[in-house]
């Protein structure tokens, strides 16, 4: 017990558990507990479990909650515990956990028929959960962990009554302390590889998915998202963002996009930095009361806070070991926002470690708030040699067919607006949105049998995005993206890549925008060096929004309600005194119950004497040698019916014996040592087990039924 309260961090727990089970060693009080009282225990501890899940739920995300669940066990299980360690029996009725066996037992008992009750110690089965809850615990990862619990399980086995431990019981016992070491080893690194990749675990998570983006260009088959509601905008005042920004990227090689910072312009390798906070002028009393600024280098951060901004709510949930939190490219400020870590990079990338199952902030965003940094001005050696900026970087293999669109469109005059607007009317004219990626990343073989096809690939170095200019014409978003990124950059407008969300569905009711999965969107920001602002440039068609969003299920609208009731009672729990509120409803009936039944075993006790220095009536012997005829006697007549006296079941074997006397003369003296209080003659005893003897080698050439 005092080893599960290490691993888990509960130690008063612990020690409180450990305490009540030890003291039945320590106390002579104890309870002649019938089959009911072990069924009570039963459905409190089921009730324990109902509550323990209820709270863990509360507590955070669903795919962890069993686990937390599993790591209670050991309170959960106590009422059992308590049961078999301060009753009379040292075990348990099967019937006891299965309403079906009890049935059945019933059934038999109506009929007649044969039922053998099936008993076990609970002892093993308390240890082995609480093993179970430890392995669970948090701290199962420590380098002590393991070598406390072989210690544990080896002790168990010694406590078990293994008499004879030699040197094969040991050798045995060491193999499956290093085969288990080696299987937690393999587990782990097998769970590291599936979940982070080659990526070191010591990484931050958030600085992974920040620094890389997979554009699935090339990829084959149907792009399919979770229509799983992500996260939530609760309107406040003033209309929502079209688009929630993600993470940005600058740096494009081969299907990847990058954030890559150019030498000397930030010498920390994460680009990450805390934001300015700035107190709450409406409420100067509470130092709690802050607004976390979201542009950088902004001279006046009083504007950022204004009351008159656009505001809403963003409700949603990131992952405990922290993620990247969507907002508006135009975010001004964050407000009654609860995290443990939240920060910003150069490109706009929020990466937050929540410090609550469901975030939730209030955001003040308007069209001249920037959370990005202007394009850099140093400059880059790209593998054309030549010298350009950042934001201005297009590959070589991509340079040839940029170039030829780039001129036949003419992208090269104009302002930037001008550019924009006539990409995309080429865009919306020439090309049409797919989920499916028509091109395969082996273009030599996609070309294979295809004479047009082979053509095009023999006018240069042809590439999947050039497939999609110059040949296919149909793409999802990210071809859209990726494309009118580097013909802008081409064209002499920095560009950077974007991903995010499209906020494109409103609850007709509530008013909220909902963001799903299928909304997960790609775009592009551009420079306008007239203005010095970025603009958001999304020319994926407009009707990809009706293609990505399949029908609805029969069960979404109710799998909506459930997700986002959790949510609202999640968020309303966490803020000041709700909580208590909650744990006072759940424990209240449960501490009510315990009270009661704490007094109930209180006015039951029991004293268990050595001797019994007053007899009150006669003594009743529990067993006679006469109860071992009981085995040899089912093999020939079958299961004792329940309630039938020994003696008299035994007598149906006196048709069938040479010596029906003896069998009556044991019978005789069972009872005499059952009943008759004046019986003192050892020789008793003796005859009886004499009788018994004789009886089982008869009993031996009775023909079984």
């Amino acid at each position: 017990m005092l080893f599960w309260a290490a691993i888990t961090e509960r130690l008063v727990p612990g020690l409180i558990c450990a305490l009540l089970i030890e003291g039945a060693h320590w106390t002579r009080v104890r309870w002649a507990f019938a089959e009911k009282a072990s069924l009570v225990a039963w459905r409190l501890s089921v009730l324990f479990l109902m509550i323990a899940m209820a709270l863990v739920l509360l507590q955070g995300s669903r795919l962890t909650a069993m686990a937390r669940v599993f790591t209670w066990l050991p309170v959960i299980l106590l009422p059992l515990q308590f049961v078999q360690s301060y009753g009379v029996s040292r075990t348990f009725s099967l019937a006891t956990f299965s309403m079906m066996v009890r049935r059945r037992r019933e059934h038999a008992a109506e009929y007649g028929l044969p039922y053998r009750d099936v008993r076990f110690g609970f002892g093993n089965v308390y240890l082995c959960a609480t093993l179970l809850a430890a392995c669970l615990g948090q701290n199962a990862g420590a380098p002590w962990f393991y070598a406390c619990l072989v210690i544990i399980v080896s002790w168990a086995f010694i406590a078990m009554g293994a008499k004879s431990w030699g040197l094969a019981t040991l050798v045995a016992l060491c193999l499956s302390a290093v085969g288990g070491l080696g299987g937690q080893k393999g587990l782990t690194a097998l769970y590291l590889y599936m979940t982070m990749g080659n990526s070191s675990p010591d990484n931050d998570p958030g600085l992974n998915h920040a620094r890389e983006r997979q554009t699935s260009i090339g990829d084959l088959g149907k792009l399919k998202q979770s229509p799983e509601i992500v996260w939530r905008l609760i309107p406040e005042k003033g209309p929502f963002p079209r688009l929630l920004r993600v993470a940005s990227y600058n740096t494009y090689y081969g299907t990847s996009w990058q954030a890559s910072i150019p030498k000397g312009q930030n010498t920390d390798a994460k680009d990450f930095e805390a934001l300015p906070e700035l107190g709450n002028p409406a409420n100067p009393d509470d130092p709690e009361d802050k607004f976390q600024i979201c542009p950088p280098a902004l001279p006046d951060q009083s504007i950022a806070i204004n009351p008159s901004l656009s505001r809403f709510r963003i409700r949603g949930v990131i992952s405990d070991r922290g993620g990247l939190l969507p907002l508006p490219a135009s975010a001004a400020s964050l407000h009654n926002f609860a995290f443990e870590e939240l920060e910003r990079n150069s490109f706009g990338t929020f990466m937050m470690k929540p410090s609550q199952p469901v975030s939730d902030a209030r955001v003040l965003w308007d069209d001249k708030f920037a959370t990005e940094a202007p394009p850099w001005e140093s400059i880059i050696r790209d593998d054309r040699l030549k010298a350009v900026q950042p934001d201005l970087f297009v590959p070589n293999r991509e340079a040839t067919v940029l170039k030829e669109v780039v001129d036949e469109l003419g992208l090269r005059e104009g302002t930037t607006v001008e550019k924009i607007e006539r990409l995309r009317e080429y865009f919306l004219t020439n090309f049409k949105y797919t989920r499916y990626n028509s091109v395969p990343r082996d273009l030599t073989r996609w070309a294979q049998g295809n004479k047009e096809r082979k053509e095009w690939l023999k006018k240069g170095e042809r590439t999947l995005l050039g497939a999609f200019l110059q040949y296919t014409h149909a793409g999802h978003c990210e071809y859209f993206a990726t494309a009118s990124g580097l013909l802008l950059r081409e064209a002499g407008v920095p560009t950077r890549y974007v991903s995010g969300f499209a906020v494109v569905e409103r609850d007709p009711k509530s008013g909220e925008a909902l963001i799903r999965g299928t909304h997960a969107h790609a775009w592009c920001r551009a420079w306008d060096e007239a203005t010095k602002k970025w603009i958001d440039v999304d020319l994926t068609p407009p009707d990809w929004t009706g293609l990505e969003t399949p029908p609805k299920s029969r069960f979404q609208g109710l799998q909506d309600r459930i997700q986002r009731l959790r949510e609202d009672l999640l968020v309303w729990r966490d803020r000041p005194g709700n909580m208590a509120i909650i744990t006072a409803a759940l424990l209240t009936p449960l501490v009510v119950g315990l009270g009661f039944l704490g007094k109930n075993l209180w006015k039951s006790r029991q004293q268990i004497e050595e001797q019994k220095k007053k007899t009150r009536g006669p003594v009743v012997m529990a067993e006679t040698p006469l109860t071992a005829l009981e085995k040899p006697a089912r093999k020939i007549l079958g299961e004792r019916p329940p309630g039938l006296p020994l003696g008299q079941w035994l007598l149906q074997l006196s048709p069938r014996m040479p010596r029906p006397g003896m069998l009556a003369e044991a019978l005789l003296l069972h009872q005499r040592l059952r009943f008759d209080p004046v019986v003192s003659d050892p020789g008793v005893m003796v005859e009886l087990q004499r009788l018994v003897a004789e009886i089982r080698q008869e009993l031996g050439a009775i023909p079984r039924r």
